[in-house]
């Protein structure tokens, strides 16, 4: 498929069937810590990518062949509010199917009304937020130049009023960038401001586009989890497992993710349910067969497509 991937396990979102309407890396932002790389087109007008429809159908037939999922969810290879289809594509799919939409957004351009109301009919929105300095945010998510963090800030604000349903913000806290106290400090009292009914810790746990970016421990993120209250939560792994698909199906499932983002075995164990014996055994013979590579991050072997 070209537009569908997974289900792939989650964090956030438990077992998600993932929905790419951007190419490959337009994005609004550049940021440091991306898993799939640098940002090649750095956009912020929006446009029609893709034949909408196509989307519409590949999403259905492929929710007809797969077990439950707990999500559809609008991500991806870039930030999916660029696309100008997006609000019918959502609307279309809660016609469709009973499966709850989610979109995962940089928030960057929450501030213009027409992408608010694309969203509206989400069932769950993920915007990040990084920083609330415009040095940090200029640091770390390396914006267009016509975005500034007090923008990007008024916008996350308006969409929350607007927005009935549940908003879980994320924070990816990198060493030595956002994690200071008096950053901590002024973003505390801005997500406060917010009210979002999640706040969800990330640090950098995937290969990032810019190999110096440092990830905080455990411990850190409890203490900075205490800051932020009762609605903040330190993003945790995923548990829940699949039905094992066949081996044709395996590898496509496996492809269509790794070319979007890098994944750990356990990852893949938790994506198929098979042993840890069995998918070193199928990422071996995908490996000699030039279909995937694997290299080791902070102690941990990532797998990706080639």
């Amino acid at each position: 498929m070209q537009y569908v991937f997974g289900p792939v396990p989650s964090r956030r979102l438990g077992f998600s069937l993932g929905v790419d309407i951007i190419p490959a890396k337009y994005c609004t932002y550049d940021c440091i810590y991306c898993q799939i790389g640098k940002t090649t087109n750095r956009e912020i007008d929006r446009r029609s990518f893709f034949d909408p429809q196509v989307i519409i159908n590949e999403i259905i037939d492929k929710t007809t062949k797969i077990g439950p999922v707990d999500f559809i969810t609008f991500s991806g290879s870039g930030e999916p509010t660029l696309n100008a289809d997006l609000g019918m594509l959502i609307r279309e799919l809660k016609k469709n199917t009973a499966i709850p939409v989610a979109v995962i957004t940089n928030g960057s351009l929450l501030y213009l009304e027409e992408v608010r109301k694309d969203i509206i009919e989400a069932d769950v929105v993920l915007p990040s937020l990084d920083a609330v300095s415009e040095d940090t945010f200029r640091c770390i998510n390396r914006p267009h130049p016509a975005l500034a963090v007090e923008k990007v800030i008024s916008g996350i604000k308006t969409f929350r009023k607007e927005y009935s349903r549940e908003i879980w913000l994320e924070i990816m806290l990198i060493r030595n960038i956002n994690d200071e106290t008096i950053e901590l400090e002024r973003m505390k009292k801005i997500v406060s401001g917010i009210g979002a009914e999640r706040v969800q810790l990330n640090t950098v746990t995937r290969p990032p586009s810019e190999g110096s970016t440092g990830r905080l421990q455990d411990r850190e993120l409890a203490r900075i989890c205490k800051l932020f209250g009762p609605a903040c939560e330190i993003i945790c792994s995923f548990e829940k497992t699949a039905e094992i698909p066949s081996q044709a199906e395996w590898t496509d499932i496996i492809i269509e993710t790794l070319k979007r983002r890098p994944l750990t075995l356990e990852d893949i164990v938790n994506t198929t349910n098979l042993s840890h014996f069995q998918a070193k055994g199928r990422l071996r013979d995908m490996e000699e067969q030039g279909l995937i590579k694997s290299y080791l991050f902070e102690d941990n072997t990532f797998y990706m497509a080639t």
